[in-house]
């Protein structure tokens, strides 16, 4: 059996931030955004589409976003996506209503242990992202 690497939420899981509170819902993170649709196309090794899919598209709301996006390239270390990071400054605090972008996995491949580094990982992520704010709030 293979041993399960570390993925970008375990990194962040062993981090801590003085000045980063925890919150307990979407609605409390963001009070001023009223909806949000997030699609992340991710690709590259370890997230091929499955039967019948010509890509795989990963569809998120208000109510089933998540903080971080792991990386499932079975060759990477501490990889994924900052979904929550790139949510608040480059779409909520820019106010922006649209969003899109290409992010490249933020890990590195390596060795079955970890103790080499092969480079940075190959996986990327399309993001596309729409918001609508609470009272009228636009971009």
């Amino acid at each position: 059996m293979s041993e399960r690497r570390m993925k970008l939420s375990d990194v962040e899981a062993q981090k801590t931030y003085p000045f980063r509170q925890k919150v307990n819902s979407f609605r409390e993170a963001y009070p001023t955004v009223e909806t949000i649709r997030v699609e992340v196309r991710p690709s590259g090794e370890g997230f091929e589409p499955y039967e019948n899919e010509l890509e795989r598209v990963e569809v998120y709301t208000e109510s089933s976003v998540p903080a971080i996006i792991n990386c499932r390239n079975p060759r990477c270390f501490g990889g994924g996506l900052e979904l929550d990071y790139m949510i608040r400054w480059a779409v909520v605090e820019a106010k922006r209503t649209e969003y899109e972008t290409r992010i490249s996995c933020r890990g590195y491949e390596g060795s079955p242990k970890g103790r080499r580094n092969d480079g940075p990982c190959d996986t990327f992520f399309k993001v596309k992202v729409n918001v609508t704010y609470r009272g009228g709030q636009d971009g």
